[in-house]
């Protein structure tokens, strides 16, 4: 029997975004299986999702995508930056995963490694992903959307913090986390 491998706090958090991506690709099998028969995350995930989705639908309506594509497109232009991938965690890549988004890297450049060509394809981000707002979008937006939109956000947030612990709490107590 083999036995399963056990990580630190540092490897979840620290190391490259690839070597993050790697531990959670690697978890991910075995622990989809088990997670299954756990009805508290499964509920919390859905729970997600639909706040996912209305986050979607928000800027959408607030035509984000074609406003942040404008400003990437130019020289040096763009918050997608290969530095904001690095904010992703195995935790974050791991609830993508489990939530059916087949997490991979996309580029090798200085924008954001997830970044492909129909934009961002992670459902839980980190936080400075869903909290950063330019000038631009909060002049276009206004007051009353902009509220709209930082309110779903938060609800996001706290949906994916809650799914965060609980992911946490259960690598613990199988013995795949330790710290």
């Amino acid at each position: 029997m083999a036995t399963q491998p056990c990580f630190s706090l540092h490897e979840f958090y620290g190391g490259t975004i690839r070597e993050r991506l790697g531990i959670a690709q690697g978890l991910y099998p075995d622990l989809a299986r088990e997670l299954v028969a756990k009805e508290a995350f499964g509920c919390q995930l859905a729970q997600a999702l639909i706040s996912q989705k209305e986050l979607t639908r928000v800027m959408a309506d607030l035509d984000l995508g074609g406003l942040c594509g404008v400003c990437g497109a130019k020289p040096g232009g763009g918050c997608c930056s290969s530095f904001m991938a690095g904010e992703n965690d195995v935790v974050q890549l791991l609830l993508n995963l489990l939530a059916g988004v087949a997490v991979r890297v996309f580029r090798e450049d200085a924008e954001c490694c997830f970044l492909g060509e129909l934009g961002c394809p992670l459902l839980f981000k980190p936080m400075f992903c869903l909290n950063y707002n330019c000038q631009q979008i909060i002049r276009g937006a206004g007051p009353v959307r902009m509220r709209h939109l930082e309110q779903s956000v938060g609800r996001l947030l706290q949906q994916q913090y809650g799914l965060e612990q609980l992911l946490l709490e259960f690598l613990r107590q199988r013995g795949t986390l330790r710290g």
